[in-house]
């Protein structure tokens, strides 16, 4: 099975989320002390940067952004956005997963705000929904 057929599922709080394989560059353990704080930018969430590949890459906290009980989030994943590489902190790795056993739903009317959206479809796993994240948005806009 190719990467792009299986889905990274973790979490943020309490709340799911869903990436699509092909976006994970890596996931990196144990990086609060590695994070540099003096390059945080509270408007777009950016709590620091992250040294990687002989760069620095801006590490988002979307608890911030959704305004979700982030419990203590000491892993990152980082990504491949439009935007070029970028940090997530999570809480929780759920695991691996096949896409073919996902139902892929459109967001309810009820949940589309405006402004910015880091999610655009509902991911049901085992009857457990997970957002599924839009990397475009999750490191643009300002909170809204």
């Amino acid at each position: 099975m190719d990467a792009i057929a299986r889905r990274l599922l973790f979490q943020i709080g309490t709340v799911g989320f869903c990436l699509n394989l092909g976006e994970l560059v890596e996931i990196r353990e144990q990086i609060s002390e590695l994070i540099d704080h003096s390059q945080a930018d509270q408007e777009l969430a950016v709590v620091g940067t992250l040294p990687f590949k002989w760069t620095s890459i801006p590490v988002v906290d979307l608890a911030i952004r959704l305004n979700i009980r982030s419990v203590s989030p000491d892993v990152v994943l980082v990504v491949n956005s439009p935007a070029g590489n970028l940090g997530i902190l999570v809480d929780n790795i759920e695991g691996f997963y096949s896409a073919a056993e996902m139902t892929d739903c459109s967001v309810p009317q009820l949940l589309q705000a405006e402004g910015w959206r880091c999610f655009d479809r509902i991911v049901l796993y085992l009857g457990v929904p997970y957002l599924q994240l839009n990397l475009s948005e999750c490191y643009s806009g300002v909170n809204g």
